[in-house]
């Protein structure tokens, strides 16, 4: 709501279990080599990495290569002909190669959705390209692969003196990912688990990377670096398991379960505002694998590691501060790599202390301040359903506030310590503080507490002169000039005056959406405020925008349009607390999947505003609807950003802002058209429906998901799946149960169609009256299935006669239609998304 979509589009990812992806580790391409901070004394690990950071090429490894073909299932590579210098050994391994020549990249997407994405970004649907150099990084075999088509090179020392310096800086970009497979014992073997980076300078598509990481949910990724509105982007142009993992079945969490999840934090932190905390986290683990040596937590990079020890003994360490343009530098995080002394053994479990401190809150001012590391400021694997036992400490002149349930405060010399314990797993935890003023509001057994300070942040701007002077006509010429009004500037707003109508509002939304979509998931609900225009949701815990604590008044007087007064004022409370069950007690099973909580948070949130004022809900649907339809600088319409199934690879240089308008906007949407798919219309000339409540299957739905998948992660097929089971006879398409057709077109689609209808016969025979004609389907592909309603005309109402499946282009449909009839319309109430 209103936030930065990179930050959003990368929180997607960091709510999920922690992987590094191939494609997360791009430093050395945006900003030079990785350095790192290890323990005092160089650990072997430490010196293991540092190789593999560093590693340069060999002069003794310098071959012409001619004819050559390297094969990974779905990718392609040959070498006409060229120059490759090979790296040193690296405990006897050769990880790294650099080629010059001319050679070709083929790669061909094996679906509609990732062909389509490799078009928008490189003009062609299959990924043809000759290249003049290549930097090629490697766990596997590829040397020996490519020995029999080496012959010794002229020139060696040359060559090496030419691409040595890149190929060195370019190391340290996958030094993590090969530090895993060093330390993995016994080494993987098989192409589904290695590692392999490709750099090309290709001829007609510039410098771009491909990956094919086995520990990746899409072990193949094609992507590049770019800017756009002052910000680097790492575009995807296509990612997608490899063909044996495809011909095994749809690749999930499992496929790539990480080697350890955690079963327990507990976090003693001491918090010196307005900065500084310092913290003693133990992480009570499980091995879901065996071999495993390498474990990667992410944590803030403005925190310092002191000590990691397991079951009491001290281990190795490596702490990498340099990620920058990756997934963890947008969202400000840091990788901490921890190699156990032994291999795990699957189901071994042990616990892990972190001993930390560092400068990771920010002051905002006027008693503000901000945890900056949403996730990081404890080291944790990612996103996973966990219990939490936290421990504060904080100067007793400030309130703290964080998730889970307060068992305990205590205050001794000037210091309070308070004691939280999660009520139920959860998937992050986290805490704000500052000199607030605190409301309550009670919804049933729940209580929601609302927490403002006295004044704005101090990066607040206040309307200007100009900005309070309205508008007048220019003067005739000679005319005196009109006297300049006299404009008192508006007081600074008090948010801490407006706590209380903030618990109110955050507990009627509260009591919405219990009634529908099951109890709340805990006992309380803390609301406090942050600086700027952001919120984000914890489990227990909302941050809401500094802005959302200001009356009507208030956000008029910023000269703020009416959409974004009611953004503010209705939706983004509404939005955060609905993530309460989508996405914290509901999480999602891939970064694919991760459409589902915001775009069912937000169409909670309009639920809301609906049952308050429809005119608000169709005003919020048109600007989503006008917002896919807003063209970018190079003409294109941002709803072609890509599918919502993308998730956060909307977010690209061609589409800045792709990841909120689609899965805000369009998500949104999808959830309201499946809302009246599942409806059952019924004719005028036909019987009452049966239900008092026309949602009452909708609600259901979703009632049975939040129940269902309570403390699990919920994918897109569970969804589509759950609305089929109640879909009525009129939505069943070619007579089948099945929204096979809604995911193709729809989910996995961007078109928003137009529709007409054309040729339309009316006759009459034995008192029925009928109607022909053929509905057109515009701007979209010839594919697209749509289910429209379509209304008579009679007088000035519009009566529901039936609905059509929209098959392509054109599709012809024959009604029985009310007496009187002299047209017929397309879905005049918009429950379908359309232009």
């Amino acid at each position: 709501m209103a936030r930065d979509a990179i930050q959003r589009g990368w929180r997607a990812l960091a709510r999920a279990p922690l992987r590094v992806p191939a494609w997360a580790l791009l430093a050395a391409f945006v900003s030079g080599p990785i350095s790192a901070s290890t323990p005092p004394s160089p650990s072997p690990a430490a010196v293991l990495y540092e190789q593999l950071r560093t590693v340069g090429l060999d002069t003794s490894r310098v071959y012409t290569l001619r004819e050559a073909a390297l094969d990974r299932e779905d990718i392609h590579l040959t070498f006409s002909t060229g120059t490759i210098a090979f790296s040193h050994d690296v405990q006897g391994r050769i990880t790294a190669a650099f080629f010059e020549g001319d050679g070709e990249l083929l790669l061909l997407p094996p679906n509609q959705t990732e062909r389509s994405s490799l078009a928008r970004f490189t003009g062609a649907a299959i990924l043809e390209e000759r290249f003049s150099t290549l930097y090629l990084r490697f766990d596997d075999d590829t040397f020996e692969q490519l020995k029999p088509f080496l012959r010794p090179a002229q020139a060696a020392a040359e060559f090496v003196a030419r691409w040595d310096p890149i190929a060195h800086n370019l190391a340290g970009s996958d030094a993590l990912t090969l530090l895993e497979s060093f330390t993995y014992s016994p080494p993987r073997s098989d192409l589904a688990t290695r590692f392999l980076h490709f750099r090309l300078a290709g001829m007609r598509l510039g410098t771009f990377d491909l990956f094919l990481n086995g520990d990746s949910d899409d072990q193949v990724l094609v992507g590049q670096v770019n800017e756009a509105n002052n910000t680097t982007f790492f575009d995807v142009w296509a990612a997608f398991p490899l063909k044996s993992a495809r011909d095994k079945g749809t690749r999930g969490p499992s496929d790539v379960a990480l080697p350890s999840r955690a079963l327990k934090y507990k976090i003693s932190v001491r918090v010196l505002p307005p900065r500084d905390l310092e913290a003693d986290a133990t992480v009570d683990l499980v091995a879901t694998q065996t071999g495993a040596r390498t474990l990667l937590f992410e944590l803030s990079r403005d925190l310092q590691v002191s000590s990691v020890t397991q079951d009491g003994s001290t281990v190795e360490y490596i702490q990498n501060p340099a990620l920058a343009g990756s997934k963890l530098a947008r969202s400000g995080n840091d990788l901490i790599a921890v190699v156990l002394p032994k291999p795990l053994e699957s189901g071994e479990k042990f616990q892990l202390r972190f001993k930390y401190s560092g400068s990771v809150l920010s002051d905002a001012g006027n008693g503000l301040v901000f945890v900056g590391a949403r996730g990081t400021w404890y080291p944790n694997r990612g996103a996973a359903m966990s219990d939490f036992d936290l421990e504060f400490t904080t100067p007793a002149e400030w309130t703290l506030v964080a998730t889970g349930k307060k068992v305990s405060q205590q205050a001794s010399g000037g210091a309070e310590t308070s004691h939280w314990i999660s009520e139920r797993p959860i998937p992050l935890a986290g805490f704000n503080l500052g000199r607030y003023v605190e409301a309550r509001a009670q919804t049933g057994s729940t209580q929601v507490e609302a927490f403002a300070a006295r004044g704005m942040e101090k990066t607040f701007q206040p309307p200007t002169r100009a900005q309070m002077i309205p508008p007048t006509s220019p003067p005739l010429p000679g005319a005196p000039l009109p006297p300049i009004p006299r404009m008192e500037t508006p007081p600074s707003p008090v948010p801490a005056a407006h706590a209380r109508t903030v618990a109110e509002r955050t507990a009627t939304a509260v009591d919405f959406f219990a009634k529908r979509f099951g109890p709340f998931p805990y006992s309380s609900l803390a609301v406090a405020q942050m600086p700027g225009k952001e919120s984000q949701g914890w489990p227990g815990l909302i941050f809401l925008s500094s802005y959302a604590f200001l009356d009507p008044t208030e956000l008029h007087d910023l000269h703020m349009p009416e959409f974004e007064r009611l953004l503010y004022g209705e939706l983004v409370p509404a939005h955060e607390a609905a993530h309460q069950w989508w996405g914290d007690l509901v999480t999602w099973r891939r970064y694919r999947d991760s459409w589902l909580s915001e775009a069912l948070a937000n169409y909670s949130a309009l639920l809301l505003v609906e049952s308050r004022d429809p005119a608000h809900f169709r005003l919020f649907m048109d600007t989503y609807k006008n917002e896919l339809l807003r063209r970018t600088k190079d003409e294109r319409f941002t709803m072609d950003a890509g599918p919502v199934t993308l998730g956060p690879r909307l977010a690209s240089s061609k589409f800045p802002t792709g990841y909120e308008v689609v899965l805000y906007g369009r998500g949104a949407w999808l959830f309201h058209m499946l809302r009246y798919i599942v409806r059952d219309p019924v004719p005028a000339r036909a019987a009452r429906r049966t239900e008092s409540d026309p949602d009452a299957k909708f609600y259901r739905v979703l009632h049975d998901l939040c129940e269902q998948f309570a403390g699990r992660a919920l994918g897109t097929g569970d969804v589509i799946k759950a609305f089929e089971r109640e879909l009525p006879p009129s939505a069943q398409y070619e007579g089948r149960k099945s929204l096979t057709w809604f995911l193709d077109s729809w989910v996995n689609g961007t078109a928003v169609p137009a529709f007409e209808i054309s040729a339309t016969k009316f006759s009459a025979s034995t008192g029925k009256h009928s109607a022909r004609g053929n509905v057109l389907q515009h701007n979209a592909p010839e594919t697209q299935v749509t289910l429209v309603p379509i209304y008579a005309i009679v007088g000035n109402q519009p009566v529901y006669v039936g609905r059509v499946f929209a098959d392509g282009p054109e599709t012809p449909f024959h009604f029985e239609v009310p007496l009187g009839t002299k047209k017929l319309v397309v879905d005049p109430f918009k429950t379908v998304l359309e232009r």
